[in-house]
């Protein structure tokens, strides 16, 4: 179907490690690029980039992890937990808001005093993970639009900055095909239909189509834990199980073979941005977009022993 092929087509490599709880979905084979090198090889690239993710989220008895959608109908939630993927209280706050004039119109715009408080009482410790989407310029986006867009985004990484929170930025692009909601067709009232499937907790708030916000910002949390770290924790990780099965009860992936594809740090990077940053890197840019991720990966995994050795020099 047309929605297995948006999310299998960007399954550049096989995460190499996951969660025993969910460790036989796969990304049909027939679809899946071939494996390019040794399951060694890529268990160690996981655990560094595992590595990475675990750092910002708290992996302690006080788990938490936040996801942040934007844009002044966003939200954002709270996801809680007694350890790392545990599931034990969701919360959404809307995005706050208030109606400006612009050009002799009302606008419903982001109120920044407003949002610096909600921020502050989201009751989390300095150094929390926060998921946070960059509105992407869509085809047929006007300019005004476009600035909007750019102007929400740069509020909140900017607040939530101030909280000494950890942001990692999240493209709408590579949430939205990992959890297989970038087809064509697609509307809010998929995105919380997911929302509902995945925190059952929190059904009695998304009821409405303007409940939307909160069901992205459930998403790019979510997404965010799966793609950073998850799939290199030692135990099972039951946020991680939920997104396999919502999947597989969606006819994304299949029950049995391996796992869920790859959601490294270049998932959802185009051609052109990977060239770009292999260039600045000094290394060769051509081949395949698979074949640039992992010319991208091999670097990575070697400046991180590299800086392992001097450590302990």
């Amino acid at each position: 179907s047309h929605r297995m092929y948006a999310f299998t087509t960007r399954a550049a490599r096989f995460v190499a490690k996951t969660p025993r709880t969910a460790s036989s979905r796969a990304v049909s084979p027939a679809r899946a690029p071939a494996r390019r090198v040794h399951d060694a090889k890529r268990a160690a690239r996981a655990r560094i980039h595992g590595a990475a993710g675990a750092s910002l989220e708290r992996t302690d008895d006080a788990w938490i992890v936040v996801g942040c959608d934007s844009d002044a109908h966003g939200a954002l939630c709270v996801i809680r937990g007694p350890r790392r993927g545990v599931v034990s209280s969701v919360k959404v706050i809307d995005n706050p808001v208030s109606t400006v004039m612009i050009n002799g119109k009302p606008r419903v715009r982001l109120d920044p005093d407003a949002m610096r408080e909600s921020a502050a009482a989201l009751g989390v410790p300095k150094r929390t993970r926060v998921y946070l989407e960059e509105g992407g310029v869509e085809f047929g986006f006007s300019a005004q639009t476009a600035f909007v867009q750019g102007y929400n985004f740069g509020l909140w990484r900017g607040i939530l900055a101030a909280q000494e929170f950890d942001v990692a930025v999240v493209k709408p692009q590579a949430w939205k095909a990992a959890l297989g909601l970038k087809f064509k067709g697609s509307t809010k009232d998929d995105s919380i239909a997911m929302a509902k499937m995945l925190f059952p907790e929190i059904v009695h708030e998304l009821s409405r189509k303007r409940d939307h916000g909160r069901a992205e910002s459930l998403l790019i949390a979510a997404y965010g834990h799966v793609a950073n770290g998850a799939a290199a924790a030692e135990d099972d990780d039951a946020l991680c199980a939920r997104v396999r099965d919502v999947l597989v009860d969606r006819g994304l992936v299949r029950e049995e073979g391996a796992p869920l594809p790859y959601f490294g740090p270049y998932f959802g990077m185009t051609g052109e941005e990977l060239k770009k940053e292999l260039k600045a890197r000094a290394l060769k840019v051509s081949g395949t977009k698979s074949e640039l991720i992992l010319r991208l990966e091999d670097d990575d995994a070697a400046r991180m022993s590299r800086q392992a050795k001097s450590a302990t020099a």
